[in-house]
């Protein structure tokens, strides 16, 4: 049987192979070959703020990890975006639930699911790879943990994600439609070479 680590280690690999699309792999060999610069890759249009963020703090000789973070706290805290973070749609009930997951260059992950009022889930999950000898937190104590580390309850429901919850809730019909230009959360990958 595989451990919860490893297999969340073997998710977010799998994941990182399925960004890597051909032509992002080949922009990323002639970038790391002329002069082994840094590397971002990011998902959906909220990616492209995230990956300026990211790129600030490669730019600067920051490790990938916090370059990762940065960047994913970019969407986060964005009310537009509505797939993650403050601004994120909020389940039936009308309530914003949250999940994040990051790996560092070590294999070592972190995540948490389900996690309400704290706006930064990314940073959280960072929190769980680093002081906990866990791989995932939920719920209750996702956010219990959440608040031990000093983050903060937030409202993270935004007055355009609520107006859209109460226009569902009065058919409260149950047909997903298909976004493909922006169905779901941020996925982004950095990566840092030495002079």
């Amino acid at each position: 049987m595989i451990s919860k680590r490893k297999f969340l280690k073997y998710s977010f690999l799998g994941t990182a192979g399925a960004l890597a699309t051909p032509s992002v792999a080949a922009m990323a060999r002639r970038y790391t070959k002329k002069g082994k610069k840094p590397v971002v890759i990011s998902t959906w249009n909220h990616g492209g703020p995230a990956n300026e963020a990211a790129w600030q703090v490669l730019s600067e000789g920051g490790r990938a990890l916090d370059a990762v973070e940065a960047g994913a706290r970019v969407p986060e805290a964005d009310p537009q975006v509505t797939s993650a973070g403050y601004g994120g749609f909020p389940d039936r009930d009308g309530v914003v639930t949250l999940d994040a997951c990051i790996m560092d260059d070590k294999q070592n992950c972190g995540s948490v699911a389900f996690l309400q009022g704290i706006k930064h889930p990314i940073s959280v999950a960072r929190k769980v790879m680093e002081e906990t000898p866990h791989v995932m937190l939920v719920g209750e104590g996702a956010q219990r943990f959440a608040l031990e580390q000093g983050f903060e309850i937030e409202n993270l429901l935004t007055p355009k994600a609520e107006a859209a919850w109460r226009e569902w809730k009065r058919e409260s019909r149950y047909q997903p439609v298909i976004n493909r230009e922006n169905h779901d959360t941020i996925g982004i990958l950095g990566k840092r070479y030495a002079n």
